[in-house]
């Protein structure tokens, strides 16, 4: 969890405004600008340690708001200044703290936060003190893992669901027809050309030759026949198809599932969406992605009939 560092600064401005100024620095005795600690990371010592000097200031910001009444200072008296505030804790030790003493420091977060608290031991060393301690938090790999697995049964669902849909709707002119999409205009088709028509951005993994842009009622489709010039097979995972105006129209599927390999000729790809009239008017931008990767094929100029 990140950690508002800019908060920092008007703490020290509102401490500074309150309170005396702080003696200077002994002699001999040195800090530590800046330590980030992060809970919970691997091969990390059980308590955290902190060092502190006497009249130097130590200030711990956390990336989780702390509850106000709940953090906990053994022997509170012995520091001169003990400041709890939304997301931050400020210490001064007095001068009454000798060197070598360890104190105990446990702090609570506001309900709902992970972890719920966090225990410190503080140090006392008259020649070296920790002015600011950054501490973050990093999500236990159990949490982690289980998130993912989360993420991929969902995933699966989807695919499944996804399927499920395909066996039951009809194929070919009876799926059109039972879906409502094929009226007595039937099936309108726009033949287009590479350079003339729509356009590519260079080095793109697939080369398109031509284009066949295809509609229905309620129903478009583009085809492209496509020549693989990477070296490695490609899938395509996902397609957006935009138009001039932003109109994102819903695609359907993509087809074929299986990968193009390199150096294929004519091979096909299809892209179905629903679009009304209306919605299939002018220009449109059609890109296309690998699963986990960026739209790497990017067609600009499709127009549908």
């Amino acid at each position: 969890m990140p950690v508002l560092f800019a908060t920092a600064v008007p703490l020290f401005v509102l401490l500074a405004g309150s309170a005396p100024a702080q003696p200077s620095t002994p002699s001999g005795t040195s800090g530590v600008a800046r330590r980030t600690i992060v809970l919970g990371a691997v091969g990390q010592r059980a308590v955290p340690e902190l060092r502190i000097s006497p009249d130097i200031l130590t200030a711990l910001l956390f990336g989780s708001p702390l509850r106000l009444a709940g953090v906990e200072l053994e022997e509170q008296g012995l520091f001169s200044r003990k400041t709890v505030l939304e997301d931050a804790l400020l210490l001064v030790p007095s001068n009454s703290l000798n060197a070598g003493r360890i104190l105990k420091l446990k702090v609570r977060f506001v309900d709902g936060a992970v972890p719920a608290s966090a225990d410190f031991l503080l140090v006392v060393d008259s020649l070296q003190a920790e002015r600011q301690v950054n501490v973050e938090f990093q999500q236990p790999i159990a949490d982690t893992c289980w998130q993912a697995v989360e993420e991929e049964r969902a995933k699966t669902q989807e695919r499944r669901a996804g399927l499920e849909w395909m066996r039951k709707r009809p194929d070919g002119l009876t799926g059109l027809l039972a879906n409502g999409q094929l009226d007595d205009k039937g099936v309108t088709a726009r033949r287009a050309s590479r350079g003339k028509d729509f356009t590519q951005r260079p080095s793109e993994p697939l080369l398109i030759s031509e284009a066949m842009s295809y509609r229905a009622r309620g129903l478009v489709a583009v085809e492209l026949n496509v020549k693989n010039l990477s070296p490695r097979p490609w899938t395509a995972a996902g397609a957006h198809l935009v138009g001039e105006g932003g109109v994102r129209l819903k695609v359907l599927r993509i087809w074929p599932l299986e990968p193009i390999l390199p150096g294929s000729e004519r091979q096909r790809v299809v892209v179905d969406a629903e679009a009304t009239e209306t919605e299939a008017r002018g220009r449109f931008t059609l890109s296309l992605w690998q699963d986990g990767e960026p739209a790497s094929v990017v067609v600009e100029g499709v127009m549908f009939p």
